[in-house]
């Protein structure tokens, strides 16, 4: 019999363990959070992501990592998931990650300041049960917020983030290097290497330059038109 995670709750309040296969669990609740969020700002989107229990990361998260920066950005950066720094200081990218981002745009003319940042996952947790279902379970919140702010261009940073945004399972060397487009996201999407994994391969930087200045490119153009 099919158990839905609402009626799971219910048993479990009740004091009744249901076992179910753990695979088959994660693709049920990985297809019941899928729907869309429709809230017509920013400010009753962070709210209902504040009180969000879609997966088990809210149960161990210190606060919601919601984003960083204006509304009116032309530069949309998301990562993957919220860094332990992240989830205390409620904001994305902290701490080293922070300062070879700001230098990566600030290469472009861009200040990290003006940018919009975010993270594929909202919440913090040194346990996750499944990457896959804590991914699904905050895209709908990552594509309300791109549809709210209607960015020039969304710099996509790592492999895991890039497959929860673009619908794909592709390798991260065969996403970067061009525009990528999704059907239910209009701005152009550059992926690249997320900056904690250019700390510890530095020889990288070479190709994220490159991705950066096609973003970058992509945002002037839209200016001039």
């Amino acid at each position: 019999m099919r158990i839905s995670a609402r009626q799971l709750e219910y048993l479990d309040a009740m004091g009744i363990q249901v076992w179910q296969e753990r695979g088959s669990q994660v693709k049920q609740l990985s297809d019941e959070v899928s729907e869309d969020i429709d809230v017509d700002n920013l400010a009753d989107l962070q709210a209902l992501a504040t009180n969000c229990q879609r997966c088990d990361v809210s149960k161990t998260r210190q606060q919601v990592v919601f984003a960083d920066g204006p509304p009116q950005a032309d530069w949309f950066i998301v990562g993957d998931f919220a860094s332990e720094e992240d989830g205390a200081k409620g904001r994305p990218f902290t701490g080293n990650v922070a300062r070879l981002l700001s230098e990566m745009l600030l290469a472009v003319g861009v200040k990290k300041s003006t940018s919009y940042l975010t993270n594929s996952v909202k919440c913090y947790s040194a346990n996750i049960y499944s990457e896959k279902l804590a991914l699904s379970s905050c895209r709908p919140y990552l594509l309300r917020q791109i549809q709210l702010l209607k960015p020039a261009v969304i710099l996509v940073l790592g492999e895991k983030a890039a497959h929860s945004l673009l619908k794909l399972d592709s390798s991260l060397t065969t996403l970067i290097g061009g525009v990528q487009k999704v059907d239910d996201i209009s701005p152009p999407i550059v992926v690249t290497h997320h900056p904690r994994y250019l700390l510890e391969s530095p020889m990288a930087k070479r190709q994220t330059w490159a991705d950066i200045q096609l973003a970058s490119s992509i945002v002037n153009k839209r200016h001039v038109e």
